[in-house]
């Protein structure tokens, strides 16, 4: 009875071994761009690569939302990109990129599925009224809100087999400021040490 106990929990034990890579692989993100829309249909996309150690990580990301103005009662658009030289890293299916700064507040949670991709996405921007005194900033916002995207392919996700690549370079975090007015679109590229 007893090597019946043994034997039975050997071959449970092999099979438990067994099942386990194809859950944990099943789980992981695969190397390359995702793309998607938020729950209000504003595009996020994305790269993961692999640190030199091997280790998955959070390349780029970049992110449309529209953010409510209470005080003007309108809303604002923009896009912001954000390229990260050693890569956010990626535990356990899961990443989290915050900004929080005195021009823009965004969190962006990730969470890999395979080559699915769920998350969150929030934003906060001060912004000028027009015709008003600069003390008169408002808040505007983009709340909570879920997110989807899908696995697109692997093409040029992994900038660090290219040293010179300037996304590689100081500085450590850049970003890509893309605004709309009347008609037409501004780009501005923001820069932290």
């Amino acid at each position: 009875m007893n090597a019946r106990a043994k034997l039975f929990g050997l071959v449970a034990s092999a099979a438990l071994a067994s099942i386990l890579p194809s859950v944990h692989a099943a789980a992981a993100q695969q190397a390359g761009t995702y793309s998607g829309h938020t729950a209000d249909g504003n595009t996020i996309s994305f790269d993961v690569g692999s640190n030199p150690q091997g280790q998955p990580v959070l390349l780029d990301v970049a992110v449309k939302f529209t953010a409510f103005c209470p005080q003007a009662g309108g809303s604002i658009t923009q896009s912001w990109k954000f390229f990260f030289s050693n890569g956010l890293p990626i535990v356990h299916g899961h990443v989290k990129h915050l900004e929080n700064g005195p021009q823009l507040y965004l969190l962006n949670a990730i969470n890999f599925h395979g080559g699915r991709v769920s998350g969150t996405t929030e934003a906060k921007l001060p912004m000028l009224e027009p015709g008003k005194s600069p003390n008169s900033a408002q808040l505007c916002s983009s709340a909570s809100q879920a997110f989807e995207a899908n696995y697109q392919g692997a093409d040029g996700t992994n900038f660090f087999e290219h040293p010179g690549d300037p996304h590689l370079k100081t500085p450590e975090r850049t970003a890509i400021l893309e605004w709309s007015s009347q008609g037409v679109t501004h780009q501005e590229l923001r820069k932290e040490q």
